[in-house]
């Protein structure tokens, strides 16, 4: 199940984040209270994570701490998570009901909610896109042919997802663009640290 959280870094509340994290309460309600300046025009923020800076993932992963034991605590299930990017694997579909109930009550005291038109339960044949892979199960004709993998019908793969894939190329397209009557040299310095990643 790809769970997704409704403007996740945009809604969780200040209050919670002042009360609840371990971090030094002068620094953590300043940085919060900073506001964004965008395009000259500046924004107060009274309540979410400012987006963009290396310090926002860090802080949402903070507040999401412990949503782990309440997936945990299903027999056989657990997620795959950083900041808002929740990916809940089970054995069956039959615990997803339970386990979309803990997070919505784990999310609710820090100003959120889940986005129930974006999230979906998925089987892992079906695949399941995260931070830009895809997980999905491949069918293997050697592992069913096995004897010693009578549950095995196949193998997990992670492969780029085809929005990052598309992302990529227009990113590329774009640097091609912006240097088709420069020099080699140029091109090649821009493009290198997009390959490298």
């Amino acid at each position: 199940m790809k769970v997704d959280i409704r403007k996740a870094y945009d809604t969780v509340s200040h209050p919670w984040m002042l009360a609840e994290l371990p971090i030094n309460r002068k620094v953590l309600k300043g940085w919060l209270k900073a506001g964004i300046l965008e395009k000259g025009h500046f924004k107060h923020t009274p309540m979410g994570v400012p987006q963009g800076g290396p310090i926002s993932p860090t802080i949402f992963n903070c507040v999401m701490n412990g949503v782990e034991q309440k997936v945990l605590s299903h027999k056989g299930c657990f997620l795959i998570r950083y900041a808002d990017d929740l990916v809940v694997f089970a054995p069956s579909i039959e615990p997803m009901e339970n386990i979309m109930k803990d997070i919505k009550e784990f999310i609710k005291p820090r100003g959120m909610e889940i986005n129930e038109e974006k999230t979906r339960i998925a089987s892992i044949e079906e695949g399941m896109d995260i931070l830009g892979f895809n997980l999905r199960e491949y069918y293997d004709v050697g592992r069913t042919k096995n004897p010693k993998m009578k549950t095995k019908r196949g193998i997990v793969l992670s492969k780029p997802s085809k929005d990052a894939i598309q992302r990529f190329k227009q990113k590329l397209k774009g640097i091609f663009k912006k240097h088709q009557k420069g020099n080699a040299y140029a091109l090649i310095k821009e493009l290198n640290p997009v390959i490298r990643g």
